[in-house]
């Protein structure tokens, strides 16, 4: 797709309660920029797939999201340069126990 950029974004919140980790995942639910998001072990807590129109939009879109009471501490953003491999379904074969 032309025009649209893809960023992954990695969210770390300032908070790791139970209830905050509820409160940022029902709250994402409403922004349709969000078109994917795990939550994850390790240093981050959340990966998001972020989609907008430019880069400048993308930068307007964080913003909003910061002002929007989520608990974000800090969120680090990976731009997407090409797509190389994606939407491939899960092989089965993958699935079956070793």
């Amino acid at each position: 797709m032309g025009g649209i950029v893809f960023v992954m974004v990695e969210v770390v919140l300032d908070r790791h309660r139970l209830e905050d980790q509820r409160h940022f995942e029902a709250a994402i639910q409403d922004f349709p920029e969000i078109l994917d998001c795990w939550a994850i072990g390790g240093r981050i807590d959340y990966l998001m797939r972020v989609s907008s129109p430019s880069m400048a939009a993308y930068q307007d879109f964080m913003e909003e999201l910061l002002q929007a009471g989520l608990g974000i501490e800090q969120y680090y953003s990976l731009v997407v340069t090409k797509p190389v491999k994606s939407n491939s379904p899960v092989p089965l074969s993958a699935l079956r126990q070793r």
